[in-house]
């Protein structure tokens, strides 16, 4: 990877968070609000159901990321203490990219919405992690209790397997890709239209009835240049 481009990112701040991860939280929040609307539909797909889960966490999703973060220190591994780098945040993102972007995403109709974007997070952080070579079993009940409860740590090998079936279990991230979406972090999100933030999108999505609505809502995640193996 270009260290120009990715550097800045990968760093720590003084807290010892990993730069990358609230420009991720930024963009996740930002399409989390902008398909809000999708939120008030059925979820008339398995995946779609998977995903929503029993409950949508109330934590914010920069809180949930950064609990993650902290509370993975304290997990034990075999080869010592496991921290989550820059690294694996950028990874996140482009997961999550992938995922909704698949064929398996979009026949599902499945967003980055107030309902799922938290467990898409968690999953997605998970596999980045694991592609990395690090996190145990443990680290389940990681995502449970940064979620106050609301996922399960039983629910994520069932999020896992669904997730990496539906991006063709393509976890490979070539330097183009990944500069590329370091890229898109930095930019962060678009600027909100003026039609209102996410309860304006949710009373509109009270209102939206109909097939055709439901598919004109699309994720705005930019779909990074990447690579499989």
């Amino acid at each position: 990877m270009s260290a120009a481009v990715a550097g800045p990112l990968l760093g720590e701040d003084d807290r010892g968070i990993p730069r990358s991860l609230p420009f991720l939280a930024a963009l996740v929040e930002a399409e989390s609000c902008s398909c809000a609307a999708a939120a008030a539909r059925p979820a008339d797909s398995g995946l779609v159901r998977a995903f929503r889960g029993g409950a949508a966490p109330k934590v914010p999703i920069r809180i949930f990321m950064e609990r993650i973060h902290l509370r993975t220190w304290s997990v034990p591994a075999a080869r010592g203490m496991v921290r989550i780098d820059g690294t694996a945040f950028v990874l996140a993102g482009i997961y999550i990219t992938r995922f909704v972007r698949s064929a398996a995403g979009k026949n599902a109709g499945i967003l980055v919405e107030p309902t799922t974007a938290h467990r898409l997070v968690a999953v997605a952080v998970l596999l980045a992690a694991k592609f990395g070579g690090h996190p145990p079993s443990k680290w389940n009940w990681v995502f449970q209790e940064s979620s106050e409860g609301a996922i399960l740590a039983d629910e994520m090998v069932d999020l896992e397997g669904r997730f990496l079936r539906a991006i063709d279990f393509r976890l490979f991230v070539d330097s183009v890709g990944f500069d590329s979406f370091c890229k898109v972090l930095e930019r962060g999100p678009r600027a909100p239209s003026a039609a209102g933030g996410c309860a304006s999108k949710k009373r509109q999505a009270d209102e939206a009835t109909g097939e055709d609505e439901r598919r004109r809502v699309r994720a705005r995640l930019p779909l990074p240049a990447v690579l499989s193996n």
